[in-house]
């Protein structure tokens, strides 16, 4: 695969016209269903770039690629749509979970809340994968998955002790503002994140390690959020 910012025929601005933004110093390209690839987030911090995942779409890794200068790139944790593009994309840093680089064999391993300039990565307790990480930028908190549930053979579960850390980690999260990967509310407000997996947390059963959220999802195993948020409010 030859990089994007490499190849003449490529149009840097043709494909950094897909991003949406945020703010003036923050943009993403969406997630896709087909094939399953995570938002990438493209924050511009002076004379650097970070980028939150790489998602493993084409269209992902050659807007990576044209991103012009130095490039930071932050995995939040190790599935594939958030790190496939690794193999196909340039970078000048790039930041992991110690249990994240056992698959992607490279990177700067972020143990503990970590500060560069304006950004913070902090790892991330979560029932969905080992070894996630958030990016923060100002009233911005990148979550990738992090903050969803565990799936195994359509039954979706939070563990006790994961979700109490994880609403820990967000109670002390400076950010307004979350960013929900997969979700069509992408950018939702940090405070209903926090009320909604305190009722979550709230539905634990003395001697069950787990918590049991099947009753949120669709048949085909998208999100009801009518049924969740009536359930919860």
């Amino acid at each position: 695969m030859v990089p994007a910012a490499n190849n003449p025929d490529f149009c840097y601005s043709q494909v950094m016209s897909t991003l949406i933004p945020i703010t003036d110093t923050i943009s993403y390209l969406p997630s896709s269903r087909n094939p399953i690839s995570c938002e990438i987030i493209f924050i511009r911090d002076g004379d650097t770039t970070w980028i939150f995942d790489t998602g493993m779409t084409k269209e992902g890794a050659d807007a990576i690629n044209a991103v012009p200068g130095k490039k930071n790139i932050v995995i939040s944790h190790w599935h594939p749509d958030h790190t496939w593009n690794l193999r196909h994309v340039t970078w000048d840093n790039l930041y992991v979970s110690s249990h994240t680089r056992r698959y992607t064999w490279k990177g700067t391993v972020i143990s503990s809340d970590t500060t560069f300039g304006n950004v913070t990565i902090m790892p991330l307790p979560s029932s969905h994968a080992k070894g996630c990480l958030c990016l923060v930028y100002g009233d911005y908190a990148f979550m990738g998955d992090g903050t969803y549930s565990k799936e195994k053979k359509g039954n979706h579960t939070y563990n006790v002790q994961l979700l109490q850390a994880e609403i820990a980690v967000l109670e002390k999260i400076p950010a307004r503002y979350v960013g929900l990967d997969h979700d069509p509310r992408f950018i939702q407000e940090r405070s209903d994140l926090i009320t909604l997996h305190k009722q979550i947390f709230a539905r634990k059963q003395e001697g069950n390690p787990t918590i049991s959220v099947e009753d949120f999802f669709n048949s085909d195993g998208t999100v009801d959020y009518e049924s969740r948020d009536g359930k919860t409010s």
